[in-house]
């Protein structure tokens, strides 16, 4: 089923000029961005929130004026990007702004008048599980290439998500760059943008050449703290590995991110000034901040931060991107930011290797597999329907996780869906864990019972918008 499948190709040749104009608009605005004084920088946006297409991109031109006026980090950050970027990721970026702010908009409007909801922004896509690490608490277990998915499959996938306006792809594994058709499919999809999660142990200088080439991929280097405790849950040397890599995209012009998971064992390290000017030192423009999770083949409740060390997580964050040229967030700490869950195609979901349509990547349950059906059958089935009326799972958003914010929620949805399990053992976290899951879930609301009030007014304003 191809809900679109011809769209593009329907594109006229005005259209297309006027996309090209566009992005040579803008690459060249890049370029002189890093060169522009704050006054002139100030007096663009007024410009830019009078040509804004909606009240929203209004609003979030609004924001950056802000950020100039009061010497935000994030403009240290841009001017930083402007000078240091090539060429081509130059580019990269600019086709990307192009194509989502003009070109999407309108396939994902079209979208919502058939089906009610807009497509979600990501689909994650985890084309391999195999790795050539085994990190302690990874969901990521022992598999072959013959479990790899089908290339034609993510072709596929990816191809019936442009058809409803979905341009940016999160590419997951296991270790991504195991998986051969990888940089080819890239390649094929230059109307489309992609971050790949990277253990970074394959980064050579063959890797970063392909990704100067095409312009449309950011690599996201996961690590860990610094070396003692990369090393210590990676393996001995993965924390210089990462390193490297970071120097060879720096030099090379490529931006890149950084992912870490805050565990009950280094949640200060990864939280510290240290830390945080350590990654701006090596040139990341972004980092993720995904809390362990007691999911996947040996799950463990006591790698879990505790609710407190949960609560600095979110409190470190924002003055660290407040004080530092990088982009952090926080997944569930900055729920307020998109209004709780994102879960079950409201914002992402999940394509394993299998095949099977997860609604999050930490919720192994699936009642499709884009094997048997289309993109757009998986996002508007029963499950994920279900799930998308239930969000957001409670009034406090810096709470939004329906597995160990709203312990059984999921489990309800599951069972009412009959959605199964996509690996052995799944189900712990919604069935054996429950009794745990709720007595941390009780000391976060505990730990959390003033803050939304009296730290989240701007909220319901923002949201009013």
């Amino acid at each position: 089923m191809r809900v679109q499948g011809a769209t593009r190709k329907r594109v006229s040749a005005g259209r297309y000029v006027r996309r090209y104009t566009l992005e040579q608009s803008l690459n060249l605005a890049i370029k002189l961005f890093s060169k522009a004084s704050d006054d002139n920088l100030i007096r663009l946006t007024y410009l830019l929130e009078r040509l804004a297409p909606s009240r929203t991109d209004a609003g979030s031109v609004r924001v950056v004026h802000e950020a100039f006026r009061t010497g935000h980090p994030s403009v240290v950050l841009a001017k930083k990007l402007g000078r240091e970027l090539s060429d081509t990721y130059r580019q990269g970026i600019a086709n990307f702004v192009v194509r989502s702010v003009f070109l999407d908009a309108r396939i994902r409007g079209d979208y919502e008048k058939k089906y009610g909801v807009t497509p979600p922004f990501t689909v994650l896509i985890s084309p391999t599980m195999r790795c050539n690490l085994k990190c302690a608490g990874c969901f990521a277990g022992e598999y072959s290439e013959r479990d790899d998915l089908p290339a034609d499959v993510m072709r596929r996938i990816i191809d019936e998500g442009k058809d409803i306006g979905i341009g940016f792809y999160t590419i997951l594994g296991g270790e991504p760059l195991l998986y051969k058709p990888l940089f080819n499919i890239i390649e094929q999809n230059q109307d489309a943008s992609f971050q790949i999660f990277t253990n970074a142990t394959a980064v050579n200088e063959q890797v970063v050449e392909k990704l100067g080439k095409l312009g449309n991929a950011i690599l996201v280097l996961s690590i860990e703290g610094m070396e003692k405790e990369t090393d210590e849950r990676r393996g001995k040397g993965v924390f210089g590995k990462i390193m490297r890599a970071a120097d060879m995209l720096r030099e090379s012009g490529a931006p890149f991110m950084f992912s870490v998971t805050p565990t009950r064992k280094n949640t200060e390290i990864v939280t510290s000034d240290e830390f945080i000017d350590l990654m701006v030192e090596k040139g990341a423009i972004f980092g993720w901040y995904f809390n362990y999770m007691p999911v996947g083949r040996e799950p463990d409740l006591s790698l879990m931060p505790t609710p407190e060390q949960r609560d600095l997580i979110r409190r470190r964050v924002s003055h660290l991107r407040s004080t530092r040229p990088v982009l952090l967030i926080d997944f569930w700490g900055d729920g307020a930011l998109t209004s709780g869950c994102l879960a079950g195609g409201r914002q992402f979901m999940h394509v394993t290797n299998k095949g099977d349509v997860e609604p999050c990547i930490f919720c192994h349950f699936s009642t499709h597999n884009v094997k048997d059906c289309s993109l757009v059958e998986a996002l508007n089935s029963d499950f994920f329907k279900g799930i998308r009326r239930a969000q957001p799972f409670g009034h406090d958003h810096i709470r939004p996780c329906p597995m160990i914010d709203h312990p059984g929620a999921m489990a309800g949805l599951v069972k009412k869906f009959s959605a199964h399990p996509t690996h052995d053992g799944a189900g712990r976290i919604l069935n054996e864990f429950i009794p745990e899951l709720r007595e941390y879930s009780n000391k976060v609301k505990e730990i959390y019972k003033d803050t939304w009030e009296n730290e989240y007014g701007w909220y319901y304003e923002w949201v009013s918008k």
